[in-house]
């Protein structure tokens, strides 16, 4: 029957089973906290889905019964199993609202792989129900900053010129404006042999040599010494003309 497979995402949080909403859906009473009490208490007993799967899981109901019972136990086994045990009515109410918006949000947002990064979303991200939420919560400990999101680009530029083991690598040859405007830039700390070498499919170390971001053939996402690419005299005119 394969393994015990699971619908919820990560945040314990299933979809809503209506179709796409035009509006956002009224909050329903969620059934986490009646889970999570159902968690407590097969906690207390040995897990039934080992024994399932000890004896095998050879119909359809077998399997569902072992999944579910195997669900509850991570339920109990969560970091904020306690905080949900406890949560009063008015808290389940409001988790389960902004659990509906981000579900909206899935829905009314669109995001290609492109523009799967921060600064590809951001515009998105603005856009969205949850944000507004976000602006309108007290300051604390729901924040959650990144280095490289709090400090200018050009400050970390500069730290970056005497990184020995700093590279760079962008999704088109940097020959061109258009070019400029459009690729996508990364920045890495890693060793050399991670910089030249990447796994195949087949889990097989591939050497991939260094590419050079202002060569026509540069192939897309090579890794190149940020100390090279800033000592090529031709980046310049590449940028005067931008």
């Amino acid at each position: 029957m394969g393994g015990l497979c699971s619908t919820i995402d990560k945040d314990g949080d299933e979809p809503p089973t209506e179709s796409k909403p035009q509006t956002l859906p009224r909050a329903s009473k969620t059934k986490r906290p009646r889970q999570m009490e159902a968690a407590r208490h097969s906690n207390r007993r040995s897990p039934g889905w080992r024994a399932a799967l000890d004896k095998g899981l050879d119909t359809p109901e077998s399997y569902e019964a072992a999944r579910k019972d195997m669900q509850l136990e991570e339920m109990a086994r969560a970091f904020d199993a306690d905080v949900l045990r406890s949560s009063s009515s008015i808290e389940q109410q409001a988790a389960e609202i902004v659990k509906r918006i981000r579900w909206f949000d899935r829905e009314q947002t669109s995001v290609s792989a492109a523009n799967a990064h921060f600064l590809g979303c951001v515009d998105l991200i603005n856009q969205t129900e949850l944000f507004k939420v976000a602006k309108q919560m007290p300051k604390g400990s729901h924040l959650h900053i990144h280095f490289n999101s709090c400090l200018p680009a050009a400050f970390l530029i500069r730290q970056a010129r005497d990184i020995g083991a700093m590279y760079i690598r962008s999704t088109l040859p940097l020959i061109s404006p258009e070019n400029l405007a459009t690729t996508r830039i990364s920045f890495m700390v890693m060793t050399l042999e991670e910089a030249t070498h990447h796994k195949g499919a087949d889990g097989s170390e591939i050497y991939t040599p260094f590419g050079d971001l202002l060569d026509s053939k540069y192939k897309s996402n090579t890794w190149m010494p940020y100390k090279d690419f800033r000592s090529v005299s031709k980046l310049s005119i590449v940028l005067a003309s931008y």
